[in-house]
C-alpha cells in the first residue's frame, strides 16, 4: 500500500518537502491544503492529490499516514493540533510557533508551543520537527564521533550563524551537546534581524556560546561549530561544508571535504533524508534522527531564553522558567 501525504501550506518550503517525497516509491500525494485555494488547486495540479481550504475536512476524508505542515511559523498552531489531536503523525516546520516571525521569537510563543505538544500527546499524533540540518552528512559524521566517544567528554562548544539558520543551530547544539539549561545573553539592532550574543551551560556541566547575526551576506558561510572535547577540537563549516578534526595527541587534523565546490552543495539532499527517516518510520516503526516535537519546543524555549536575558541582564534557568 502506498503512503498517503497530505501537505499544508502550498508555499516555497513545501516545494522542498515535495521533492523528497517524490523520491519516495511508495509515497503518494493524497491532499494539497491551503488557506487560498487557488494555490491549493495550483499544487494539486502540479503534483497531484486533491485541493482544499479546510484543514479538518482534508484530514477526515483523506486520512492522511502522514501530514507535513509547511505553513508560515505564525500560521502553524492550528493544523498541527488539529492534525496531531486526530492522530495523525504530522512533520512541522521550523520554528515551532512564532507570532511575530522567525526572527523574532517571544517568550509567549513557548506557551503556543507547549501546547502543540501537549495535543500530540493526548491525541496520539507523533509530532516531528523539520530540522533537516540533522541530516546533513557531515553533521551526521560529527554526531557519530561524539557518540562514539571520539573526541572525548565536551568542554566547550562555540556556534556563530546567520539568523536565517538560528533555530537549525540551536537544535543542532541540543544534538550534539545535550540540554542547554542556563542561557546569558544580549541583543541590537533592529526587532527583526537582532543580533543576538549568549554564553551558555549544558546539562553536562559544559559551556559554550552561541551568535546569531544577519548582516553578512546569504553567500558567504552560513555557520560554523566548534565543539571541544577532552580528547579532539572538531569543526563543522557550513550547513552542508566540510568536518575538520584535531585530535590532542596528534600534530596534524583530518579534514573531511564537502563533496561539492559550493559549500551547500547538499543543502537540498537534506529534505529528502528526512522526509525518507520520515516514511521509514510511519511504514516500518524504526527509530531515525528525527526531531521530535519536544526537541521543537526545547529549541523555542532557548530562543525566547535569549529574549528574556537580555531583557533581564542576567542569567536565564531554562528549567524554572518554562516549568
Amino acid at each position: 500500500m502506498s503512503l498517503k501525504i497530505a501537505i499544508i501550506g502550498c508555499g516555497s518550503i513545501a516545494r522542498r518537502h515535495i521533492a523528497g517525497y517524490q523520491q519516495i516509491e511508495d509515497a503518494e500525494f493524497a491532499a494539497m491544503c491551503d488557506l487560498e485555494r487557488s494555490k491549493a488547486e495550483a499544487y494539486a495540479r502540479e503534483f497531484g492529490g486533491k485541493a482544499y481550504t479546510d484543514a479538518v475536512a482534508m484530514l477526515e476524508t483523506e486520512a492522511p499516514d502522514i501530514v507535513d505542515v509547511c505553513t508560515k511559523e505564525m500560521h502553524r498552531e492550528k493544523p498541527v493540533i488539529q492534525s496531531v489531536s486526530r492522530g495523525f503523525t504530522t512533520l512541522a516546520e521550523k520554528p515551532l510557533f512564532a507570532a511575530e516571525g522567525q526572527h523574532d521569537v517571544r517568550p509567549s510563543d513557548v506557551e503556543v508551543g507547549r501546547r502543540m505538544v501537549e495535543a500530540a500527546e493526548i491525541g496520539g499524533g507523533e509530532l516531528f520537527m523539520a530540522f533537516n540540518y540533522r541530516f546533513g552528512e557531515y553533521a551526521r559524521r560529527l554526531k557519530t564521533m561524539i557518540d562514539a566517544g571520539e573526541p572525548g567528554e565536551l568542554q566547550y562548544v562555540h556556534a556563530w550563524t546567520r539568523l536565517d539558520c538560528w533555530s537549525h543551530v540551536i537544535d543542532l547544539l541540543r544534538w550534539f551537546c545535550g540540554d542547554i539549561e542556563q542561557i546569558a545573553a544580549t541583543m541590537s539592532g533592529p526587532v527583526q534581524s537582532r543580533t543576538r550574543a549568549g554564553s551558555l551551560r549544558f546539562a553536562s556541566g559544559a559551556v559554550g556560546t552561541l551568535l546569531g547575526e544577519g548582516s553578512s551576506p546569504a553567500w558567504h558561510d552560513m555557520l560554523r561549530i566548534r565543539w571541544c572535547g577532552s580528547k579532539g577540537v572538531a569543526v563543522l563549516r557550513d550547513i552542508a561544508g566540510g568536518l575538520e578534526y584535531y585530535p590532542h595527541d596528534m600534530k596534524q587534523r583530518r579534514t573531511v571535504e564537502q563533496a561539492h565546490h559550493d559549500p551547500r552543495g547538499e543543502f537540498m539532499d537534506t529534505f529528502g533524508r528526512e522526509v525518507a527517516a520520515l516514511c521509514d518510520r510511519v511504514r516500518d516503526g524504526t527509530t531515525p534522527a528525527l526531531a521530535t516535537g519536544l526537541d521543537g519546543l526545547r529549541e523555542l524555549e532557548v530562543d525566547a531564553g535569549y529574549v528574556l536575558a537580555a531583557e533581564r541582564e542576567e542569567w536565564i534557568d531554562l528549567s524554572v522558567e518554562w516549568e
